[in-house]
């Protein structure tokens, strides 16, 4: 599966709509209601597409599902325009649409999708302000969408952390850049309160929601045993991965290691957003998927340990399966 995965072609592309489809099935059969992840204070914008789609949740299904494709199709062209994993793989777009199915209640349409797609077009933007010429309006650009998803998904503000760090970490320091970063991450807050005050809304009450989203404690998450050690083997996948990123990063071009370190980055801000963050919870894998999933899709494009990997991806697939059937 790993090596006919590692190519393109019509036939990796027709399977990994087969298994996306298999993923989904069970909410495409019976579409569930829209999930109040959220304790009955949404974000703006997610407010108002909950709402409209509260009553069709056959369209929420849908809508998830076309959303997650996106990202998808998103991180194989940034791929393929970056080029950091050397070779032209539908790998990263499995993975992503595995991890992201591991949770099954999230996978219909919660806040934190379309704003794991406005992370990852950032990301591309801030990686293609590599060796620009003069200032750079990358980072604008960069602060902007990830900040306007925070308008869906309040901890997404979290991720304009990343914005300057790879200012840093692309660029020489320059001041000028970080100002219009800054700018970027503002000015989507600004225009929500103009909004929010021009068309008659407490401006008190908007602060209130933005606090509640960011900082009280979400509804819990159910987490079987079956879940349990589905977690367990995705971590075991993902550990060899890891390990062999670290031994690869001295040895990859430039542009390739400073992509990987944004991605570690990417991934160590969820991982402490999970930690310190109580109104964090499972629904951030959306976006923690993207790190992990271009991490291990990098792995198993080149390992020679292709029987040890396989026997890890198909123990993942089969637990998938378990979970499904037997989700307790």
């Amino acid at each position: 599966m790993i090596r006919f995965f590692r190519v393109t072609g019509i036939a990796p592309v027709t399977l990994l709509m087969l298994i996306t489809l298999a993923l989904w099935s069970e909410h495409f059969i019976s579409p569930p209601l829209v999930p109040d992840i959220t304790g009955g204070a949404p974000m703006p914008l997610w407010s108002l597409t909950a709402g409209a789609l509260s009553a069709i949740p056959l369209l929420a299904v849908i809508l998830s599902f076309a959303l997650m494709l996106v990202v998808a199709i998103v991180m194989v062209r940034f791929n393929i325009a970056i080029f950091f994993i050397p070779r032209r793989t539908y790998l990263p777009a499995l993975i992503y649409i595995i991890l992201y199915s591991l949770f099954p209640g999230e996978m219909v349409l919660n806040p934190t999708l379309p704003a794991a797609l406005l992370v990852m077009i950032g990301l591309w933007r801030m990686i293609s302000a590599y060796r620009v010429n003069g200032l750079a309006f990358n980072f604008f650009d960069a602060a902007l969408l990830i900040s306007a998803g925070s308008m869906f998904y309040a901890g997404a503000v979290w991720f304009i952390l990343l914005v300057f760090i790879g200012a840093l970490i692309l660029r020489s320091p320059d001041l000028r850049e970080m100002a219009i970063a800054l700018a970027g991450a503002l000015l989507p807050w600004l225009v929500l309160y103009a909004v929010w005050y021009v068309t008659g809304g407490s401006v008190a009450e908007l602060t209130g929601i933005v606090r509640h989203n960011l900082f009280d404690e979400m509804l819990p998450v159910y987490i079987s045993r079956t879940m349990v050690i589905l977690l367990v083997v995705t971590g075991l996948n993902f550990l060899p991965a890891l390990v062999s990123l670290a031994g690869e990063m001295p040895t990859k071009k430039i542009r390739s290691r400073k992509t990987f370190e944004l991605l570690l980055w990417m991934m160590f801000i969820c991982v402490a957003a999970h930690i310190f963050m109580p109104s964090v919870s499972v629904e951030m894998n959306a976006v923690t998927a993207i790190p992990v999933a271009f991490i291990m899709a990098n792995y198993l494009a080149f390992t020679r340990n292709l029987v040890s990997a396989e026997i890890l991806f198909w123990l993942m697939a089969i637990m998938i399966a378990v979970s499904r059937v037997w989700p307790f």
